[in-house]
């Protein structure tokens, strides 16, 4: 229908019609001119009609400027007179007219089309509670490069000869069994502490200062009468350099699924432990039902041109659109590495809730063609103490083409091309999944969701009475602990997930597999471990 530039007034006056009921161009001698989606034509003069085409049924904001004159009678599909500037609404795909009064000079018309979305519930921020224990290590800069404490303590392991050469970084002293670093460095070597779900009340640190820690488990065991601290130290320890396996899967998925934890007064928790008991139940991958989804996508990074990540952007950006724009629900990402130096094996599942897109037409490619620049938003997955409550926001940028019921045509992909990625990632992401039911019950088998949710008075523990009153005085691990049977010592020198203790040994494991070592993965094919 589109002849050069310009629509004939006939035809595009069928065009509206067809589209909203209306022949009123039809019987004007005007002619309307086209002007891409967010981009501008030049040269323009007198009063006269523009059209400009919205390939999307989801809405946005279409924003019409002129250099001279005004902008008046802006009108979609459905022939209804809107404002400039504001949502066009659902299913209004399709042509827009408008036009350009009162010129008294040539003048550049110019459009723009935003997309917003928002998610009807925020994920909750949460903290990813890495497996590793804590370890003392050469330090990451301004070391000697030597091995210089000798002297190990408790059940600590020493994984580094005294006196020899070690590079910037590497565990010389790694915890023992019982998951608490008790050695203490020596000048030359450093120590890190990373909260972790079995740590004490306190962490001995560096030159014997004591720190304050989060103690979820601990808490936990001494609130209920379990093992769920020893348990978790001896079963699900990663001994590896890397910082990255924690229990995302578990606190994303929570964190889409709870309300915003509240602790029950009596508890004695804190909201970031509870939020890490609710990352222990969820981190179970066989237990989360995926609905929709989008899977297997290339790291890359994009380029522009053909490469291996463009023919998942139909599906990405249908998924964004559907579910956060559509319906206003969060979806589930592995959204990969951080920068500057985080790796395509990395894991970070966080929660999708936000995105804002800018559409632009492309040049010579029709006017369902279209150029989309999108910041996507998630919830921080290192949040602890109210530090790092900021989004981690993400740039894509990417071409597609829509089809003529204003969704992605996904039948496609090889029209489409994924140019960019920016912000705080280095890759695409993994996966983009819809969450369509979940099952809590984590592979620690002494935390449970009913004694969990008691804890929270916004997730089911309002009428608990026992937990109404004055929060208990915990007791550290060596007094808690005192006399209480271990676990068996596991073989750290084992495969990740090789640690199964006896309880979970063949018909008696109720999850039908070996506890995990680490990750915040999922199945290896959907959830990228």
């Amino acid at each position: 229908m589109l002849t050069g530039n310009r629509l004939g007034g006939a035809m595009f006056g069928l065009v509206v019609a067809l589209l909203s009921g209306t022949v009123a161009l039809a019987d004007s001698a005007q002619s309307v001119v086209t002007v891409p989606l967010g981009g501008s034509l030049a040269g323009q003069t007198g009063d006269r009609y523009f059209g400009v085409y919205v390939p999307t049924r989801f809405g946005g904001e279409l924003t019409v400027k002129t250099t001279d004159g005004t902008v008046e009678e802006i009108k979609g599909p459905n022939g209804v007179v809107r404002t400039n500037g504001q949502e066009i609404g659902l299913d209004q795909h399709g042509w827009h007219t408008f036009k350009i009064a009162g010129a008294k000079k040539p003048y550049t018309v110019e459009t723009a089309f935003v997309q917003r979305a928002q998610s009807a519930k925020k994920p909750w921020n949460f903290y990813y509670w890495p497996t590793k224990a804590d370890s003392v290590h050469e330090p990451w800069a301004g070391g000697n490069g030597r091995v210089d404490t000798y002297q190990v303590k408790g059940d600590d392991i020493q994984i580094a000869a005294p006196g020899g050469y070690i590079a910037p970084g590497q565990d010389i002293i790694m915890a023992g069994p019982n998951g608490m670093l008790e050695s203490q460095p020596a000048d030359g070597d450093d120590a890190t502490w990373f909260p972790n779900l079995y740590d004490d009340l306190f962490w001995m640190g560096p030159k014997n200062t004591l720190y304050e820690t989060p103690a979820p488990l601990l808490k936990y065991d001494q609130l209920f009468g379990t093992s769920a601290r020893a348990w978790e130290a001896s079963y699900s320890q990663t001994h590896d350099i890397s910082r990255w396996p924690g229990h995302c899967l578990g606190g994303a998925v929570a964190s889409i699924m709870f309300n915003d934890p509240v602790p029950a007064p009596g508890s004695g928790m804190t909201a970031d432990e509870l939020k890490a008991l609710y990352a222990e139940l969820g981190e179970n991958h066989l237990n989360h039902r995926i609905g929709d989804y989008a899977n297997d996508i290339p790291p890359g990074p994009p380029r522009p041109g053909p490469d291996e990540c463009d023919w998942k952007v139909p599906r990405v950006h249908a998924m964004l659109e559907t579910h956060i724009r559509g319906r206003k629900i969060a979806l589930l990402a592995n959204m990969r590495a951080f920068p500057p130096r985080g790796t395509p094996a990395e894991v970070w599942n966080q929660a999708i809730y936000k995105y804002t897109a800018e559409y632009k037409a492309l040049p010579g490619r029709g006017p369902r063609a279209v150029l989309i620049n999108i910041q996507v938003h998630t919830n921080s997955g290192s949040s602890l103490n109210g530090q790092d409550e900021k989004d981690r926001v993400v740039h894509y940028e990417y071409s597609l083409v829509y089809g003529l019921d204003g969704r992605v045509d996904e039948t496609n992909p090889a029209a489409a091309d994924w140019i960019a990625v920016g912000g705080e990632a280095l890759y695409t992401p993994l996966n983009v999944l819809e969450i369509a039911e979940s099952r809590w019950a984590g592979h620690n088998p002494y935390v449970t969701e009913a004694n969990v949710r008691s804890l929270d008075l916004a997730n089911g523990g309002a009428n608990n009475p026992r937990f109404a009153g004055k929060a208990p005085e915990f007791k550290t691990v060596a007094q808690y602990e005192a006399g209480r049977s271990s676990f068996p010592t596991p073989n750290f020198n084992t495969a990740p997930g090789q640690n199964a203790p006896p309880m979970f040994a063949g018909a008696a494991n109720p999850y039908g597999e070996a506890p995990r070592s680490g990750g915040g993965g999922f199945f290896r094919s959907l959830f990228g471990r």
